[in-house]
């Protein structure tokens, strides 16, 4: 067991019961009183969540917001065991998987799991959001199907089904009512996620390979990796531009 505080990420869009989810996988899937850290995003619509969360006698709260792919924030006093990130609704995932990396050796932690809570509501009628949650699945350890009771139960098998055809490693399952089935299981600091980005892996010689050859763990990660312009050469979609 690493001594490093476990740093984990929660992807998802507003209302999409991600404040339910990490209330549970605090309240249910940690020892009592171990100490959290939580980073909550700064200037996002309060949930009822929100005070639940705060209230736990374990949990320190500090907003944070991304700033040009780092994270911003104010001091931090506390000495948790575990981390949680909230990653702003609206927000580019390269972009927060790109900061949170940078934080965590910045900080001398270590990643636990990258989960992310899919609206299914939402997405099942705004397909064009689907290129946005491919990104977040991209990184993501775990995916928590909420938001499902008006959502037909094809189009929940037919999702699962894609992701597993496409051979994504992460976990898949059904939330209900803002809980997942086990939070130990989700916490359980195993790497299941298609990227190796947060990866520490064994430095190799890459000089003898050309760049199509170049094995998967040298090679940038697709989302992540900029052109000489610095932007992203994979754009993902603005996901804000769909939640008006």
């Amino acid at each position: 067991m690493s001594e490093r505080p476990l740093v984990y990420l929660i992807y998802g869009v507003p209302g999409s019961e991600r404040r339910s989810v990490l209330f549970d996988l605090i309240e249910g899937g940690l020892p009592p009183g171990e100490p959290v850290l939580y980073f909550r995003p700064k200037g996002e619509v309060s949930s009822p969540h929100d005070e639940l969360i705060e209230a736990l006698e374990n949990v320190s709260v500090v907003e944070w917001e991304l700033a040009n792919s780092k994270i911003k924030h104010g001091p931090i006093s506390a000495e948790p065991e575990k981390i949680f990130f909230l990653a702003p609704g609206i927000s580019n995932p390269a972009d927060v998987a790109e900061a949170l990396k940078l934080w965590i050796n910045h900080n001398d932690c270590e990643i636990g799991r990258i989960i992310t809570v899919v609206d299914c509501s939402f997405l099942s009628q705004k397909e064009q959001s689907r290129g946005w949650f491919n990104a977040c699945i991209h990184f993501s350890d775990v995916v928590l199907l909420a938001r499902r009771e008006l959502v037909d139960n094809k189009w929940i098998k037919e999702f699962e089904t894609h992701y597993r055809k496409a051979c994504f490693p992460c976990h898949i399952e059904l939330a209900s009512h803002g809980k997942a089935k086990n939070p130990v299981a989700v916490l359980q600091p195993e790497a299941r996620r298609m990227t190796l980005y947060f990866d520490e892996l064994i430095p190799i010689e890459d000089d003898e390979f050309e760049d199509e050859e170049k094995p998967e763990d040298i090679k940038p990660d697709p989302y992540v990796e900029r052109n000489e312009s610095g932007q992203h050469t994979r754009p993902i979609i603005d996901i804000a531009k769909l939640l008006l």
